[in-house]
């Protein structure tokens, strides 16, 4: 087993703290990979490769010199029963002989420590690109089974994808080591199979209790609530039977999470009762504005912003011209004039059924498509009120 020179340094740095001495730390092959004197790096040691054939502390003084050595000691340091590596320790026996098995001790636990968490974060990793490989329709099987072999995740299950934004893009960072904490403790929930990233949480679950569910996202809120003062916008597609297919799930939890946010809601939105929103989340941007471009014309979007606020105060009241005035602090006959300007702006006419349908759409189409290519995600204040 190699050791990495950062954890190496890292670990002579905490030694250094405690013994005061000028401290070495060798591979195994007796060159001095970290130390407390840069200009050592690099040398060879015969000491330290003694003490790593013989297994234990080598004492250099005035009676023992070896080549590229100083007076004091050099502890092995064991690993699974190996050497894995040699710390040296400069000053006279004597001084610092006592400190052989500290040294010892001190360095097989601050090599464990490391080692676990490069662990934690390699099994980290392989299940980041397990779900990444499973929100996508074409992927690399082989890749896919292998690393899901290690990381002892059976993809044969029928499972739905949970996506989860933030409201507020504040303190995504920070989060992500606490929501993955919390999601790696949740065997209760039947949560196996998860992601955090700066974007979002992606959990694949693959159990049908509702209130186990939302009890996981209520313990995550309450994390993510602690933390940064937010909310997260869940989205929960449809089960699939196998990995080949979690991929539909997953786009349709992500159009959930969005729809969340687009429409200032709380809560955890399954596709399939989105109503509106799954025709909205469905159409691609460039048909969305090709729509919106053929019912607004050449309008500029203050005209077009202030026929929806027009708009929409007819809609919220039902078509009474008398409320939707009094909403918009301006005479009836003036709400009048502006939706006849409408209908001659645009050719749509909002009390004519049929043409007040497609300006409903278009309206809505065209707040969506803005939140879509927004960098902020951010929704217009009118367009949401009306899902």
């Amino acid at each position: 087993m190699d050791i990495d020179p950062t954890i190496a340094q890292t670990i002579v740095a905490n030694i250094k703290d405690v013994l005061k001495h000028e401290i070495n730390f060798f591979d195994t092959s007796g060159s001095i990979i970290a130390s407390t004197d840069a200009s050592r790096i690099g040398t060879g040691h015969e000491g330290a490769r003694l003490a790593v054939r013989l297994g234990r502390t080598v004492a250099i003084d005035n009676d023992h010199q070896y080549e590229g050595a100083r007076n004091g000691i050099n502890v092995p340091v064991l690993f699974n029963g190996s050497v894995v590596a040699v710390v040296g320790v400069t000053g006279r026996c004597e001084e610092v002989e006592a400190f052989g098995n500290v040294i010892r001790k001190m360095t097989e636990i601050l090599i464990r420590e490391n080692l676990d968490q490069i662990t934690r974060f390699d099994q980290r990793m392989m299940m980041a690109n397990v779900v990444t490989m499973l929100s996508i329709e074409h992927k690399d099987a082989a890749l896919l089974g292998a690393l899901a072999s290690t990381l002892q995740i059976d993809l044969c299950r029928e499972r739905r994808a949970v996506v989860g934004r933030l409201t507020a893009a504040t303190g995504v960072a920070r989060l992500g080591d606490r929501i993955y904490l919390a999601l790696s403790q949740a065997e209760a929930h039947g949560v196996d199979l998860f992601s955090v990233t700066p974007q979002e949480c992606c959990i694949f679950v693959d159990r049908e209790d509702a209130a186990s569910l939302k009890a996981l996202l209520e313990d995550l809120d309450s994390v993510i609530a602690d933390q940064c003062g937010t909310r997260v916008a869940w989205g929960m597609g449809e089960c699939e039977p196998g990995y080949d297919d979690y991929w539909r799930s997953y786009d349709q939890a992500s159009k959930a999470s969005d729809w969340q946010l687009f429409t200032h809601s709380s809560g955890l939105a399954d596709y399939q009762d989105l109503d509106y929103g799954i025709f909205a989340a469905s159409i691609p941007l460039d048909e969305a504005r090709r729509f919106v471009d053929h019912v607004f014309g050449t309008l500029d979007a203050a005209r077009i912003e202030e026929f929806e606020s027009i708009f929409h105060a007819y809609a919220q009241y039902n078509g009474s011209i008398i409320h939707a005035a009094e909403s918009l602090f301006i005479h009836k006959n003036t709400l009048q004039n502006r939706l006849n300007s409408m209908a001659s702006a645009t050719g749509y006419n909002p009390r004519v059924l049929k043409d007040y349908a497609v300006l409903d759409t278009a309206f809505r189409i065209r707040d969506y498509v803005r939140f879509r290519t927004s960098g902020e995600r951010e929704a217009p204040v009118c367009g949401p009120s009306r899902a």
